[in-house]
């Protein structure tokens, strides 16, 4: 029932690999959902982490029973026994746990800096943006974004001559057929459907969202497909999606694919919507009839869905009905279907909605462009300069025509050499040293020619962790209550790791009479059929499989063993009350 829909794909991101997602909410509910000796687990932290098991999907969460909340809070009990033991054990001042703390400390707090400059004030407002749902019509006019000036004046021209003639009240449809270079403007008349914030490039939304129902742009737009005039439709508010079922009375055809007897199908599906409407059950005629054998045994439910995922008529009709409303027959190319919508789901809070938002955000174009501006703010702030003598030396070296992944440095220079200044900012350096140890690790510049210009954007970078890390220690990010909790999540985890190394691994053992004993006890697992002879695998051929599996057993019965007695040095209580109100607020 799906379909690849009617997005405007001259408008849609280029999608970004995401650098980090923090996570965070402005409100912490701090209702105490278990106690570990005098440590607690707040409700905030069980949300949070119960929610990343499930894909952030809180639907999914707010329907787990008791039990299945009990259990994800045990394994959270579980770390939290092993911290305190690790702590106490003095684990955290060693040498390995320490320098782990230093690297993310080093190489996270830019990161996080990011999120809350760059990020955050984005998505605000396009949470506000997604509030609304807008139709507009548009007519695009061709300009590259590398063109003569000729070109680029012959177009906005031809743009405002468009823009002129509506002016005079000249029809939008009609002109978006005879101007428009979008190839499905003769067919729709310019239509782009329902859209919302952050499902178009910002130059574009920026301006159609100021726009009200029947105005148009009096200057054309630019983006870097063309020129866009835009017609506002239709704006509304917006769910955030809905539960619906259908019935589907599909088309029937020949052999050909020509339509067979449009009118039978039409009315074998008139005629079960009659029996909706009498009151028969919507459910048990979706299970008698329906011929989409996806949802048909499901009482046609086909779950939660977001606008534009269904076809153009379908998403038209459903997301026009209210909850329990049933649809006359409506026809798409699949054939007829009966609509009932079954839920609306509300547009959620910011609190909410705002991982999936910053999510959405660092996998677009925009992101990039915001990110870019703001380093070269930032690098121009702290007066980054290329150290003539510094950068003369390192291209006095190399061979500028070859690539950046062909120059041998560690053969090339010597220790002393690597000390050499390539570059200045204001309070640090970046040496010849930093530079090396970017290029191991970023093979961005791998294939790229190692002229001026290659190491002048490698000079940029080397410098721009360093300075970010500056502009964060500036902004006192350390005590930020969000990146504590991040830190200390890292923490847990190096401390869980120390502790399941020394206190469970290292006391499992596997001697060679354990595997015989396993062998001989599951000697089934290792059976070979041979046409009509049973064999069996030899010991010595699956020591190996055996091992993991007697060392993952082992495991669990010394974990076992050693979290037991941490319960008995600290006694834990769990709160049931407020665990079964986890995730109401959400």
């Amino acid at each position: 029932m799906k379909t690849r829909g009617y997005l405007f794909y001259f408008l849609v991101f280029a999608v970004l690999s995401t650098i980090v997602v923090a996570y965070g909410c402005s409100k912490k509910n701090k209702t105490v959902v278990a106690e570990i000796g005098s440590e607690k687990i707040y409700m905030y932290e069980f949300e949070n982490q119960f929610l990343k098991s499930v894909g952030n999907n809180v639907d999914s969460a707010k329907k787990t029973t008791i039990e299945q909340r009990k259990e994800f809070l045990d394994l959270m009990i579980k770390l939290r026994l092993k911290v305190l033991d690790a702590n106490e054990k003095g684990y955290l001042n060693a040498p390995e746990i320490k320098e782990d703390l230093a690297n993310y400390k080093k190489n996270y707090i830019s990161s996080f800096l990011i999120d809350r400059v760059v990020v955050d004030p984005y998505v605000k407002d396009l949470y506000e943006k997604k509030k609304d749902e807008i139709r507009a019509s548009h007519i695009l006019i061709n300009l590259p974004q590398t063109t003569t000036p000729e070109d680029s004046i012959k177009a906005y021209n031809k743009a405002n001559e468009v823009i002129d003639k509506l002016k005079k009240g000249e029809d939008f449809g009609k002109l978006a057929g005879e101007y428009s270079e979008d190839p499905s403007a003769k067919i729709n008349g310019g239509d782009l459907y329902y859209f919302t914030g952050g499902m178009t490039v910002p130059e574009f939304e920026d301006v159609v969202f100021k726009l009200s129902v029947g105005e148009f742009n009096k200057q054309p737009i630019r983006t870097m497909f063309g020129l866009h005039i835009v017609k506002i439709t239709d704006k509304k508010k917006r769910n955030d999606g809905i539960r619906a079922s259908h019935i589907l009375i599909q088309d029937q055809r020949d052999s050909t694919g020509k339509l067979i007897d449009s009118i039978a199908t039409y009315n074998k599906a008139k005629e079960i919507y009659d029996r909706i409407v009498k009151g028969e059950d919507f459910n048990k005629l979706a299970m008698e009839f329906s011929q989409d054998p996806g949802s048909a045994q499901k009482g046609g439910d086909l779950g939660f869905f977001d606008r534009r995922r269904m076809v153009q008529p379908f998403d038209s009709a459903a997301f026009s009905l209210k909850v329990g409303e049933v649809s006359s027959p409506v026809k798409t190319p699949y054939g007829w279907h009966i609509i009932k919508v079954v839920e609306v789901r509300p547009y959620p809070s910011f609190d909410k909605a705002r991982e999936t938002l910053k999510g959405e955000f660092k996998r677009g174009a925009p992101f990039k462009a915001e990110y870019d501006k703001y380093l070269a703010k930032s690098r121009k702030e702290y007066n980054l300069t290329a150290d003539k003598n510094g950068l003369a030396f390192l291209l006095s070296k190399i061979d500028t025509n070859t690539f950046i992944s062909k120059i041998p440095f560690d053969s090339t220079f010597n220790e002393q050499d690597k000390k050499t200044v390539i570059a200045t900012y204001k309070g640090g350096q970046v040496t010849l040293a930093d530079i090396i140890q970017l290029l191991n690790v970023n093979k961005e510049f791998s294939m790229a020619n190692a002229g001026v210009s290659t190491w002048n954007k490698i000079i940029d970078i080397s410098a721009d962790t360093p300075i970010l890390n500056m502009i964060a220690a500036k902004e006192n990010i350390e005590k930020d209550e969000d990146y504590l909790e991040l830190q200390n999540e890292y923490q847990f985890g190096l401390l869980r790791e120390k502790i399941d190394l020394e206190q469970i691994s290292s006391k499992v053992k596997i001697t060679d009479e354990d595997m015989a004993v396993y062998y001989d006890k599951n000697k089934e697992k290792f059976k070979i059929i041979e046409t009509e002879t049973v064999k069996y695998k030899p010991l010595e051929e699956v020591k190996s499989e055996i091992s993991n599996a007697l060392r993952q057993q082992k495991f669990s019965e010394t974990e076992k063993t050693y979290v037991e007695s941490l319960r008995q040095k600290y006694p834990v209580k769990i709160f049931d009350d407020a665990l079964a109100k986890a995730f109401k607020d959400m």
